[in-house]
């Protein structure tokens, strides 16, 4: 799964309920990283307010770095899934 956009952010509810019932032991796991998740998203939504109250691309540039480290998050989630998976 790959964050484009502020508008993809209702797909990851739906994958971090998918990840719960997949990997019921890992349910607090799972938490932490929604709690990661939603706090860079959180960060995004004010970098994008500060970008529509000043107009400034620092503050786009922010907003994009935020995307990108949950592009990361994501992409280190994917690969301890498919480790799980391949463990079993």
């Amino acid at each position: 799964m790959k964050i484009e956009s502020d508008k993809d952010f209702s797909n990851l509810q739906t994958q971090f309920a998918d990840w719960r019932k997949r990997f019921p032991m890992f349910t607090h796991d799972v938490k932490q990283i929604e709690h990661m998740v939603n706090d860079r998203i959180q960060a995004h939504s004010k970098h994008l307010v500060n970008y529509r109250q000043t107009h400034s691309k620092s503050h786009l540039e922010k907003a994009q770095l935020e995307i990108d480290a949950i592009n990361q998050i994501l992409n280190t989630v994917e690969k301890i899934e498919l480790m799980a998976m391949i463990a079993r």
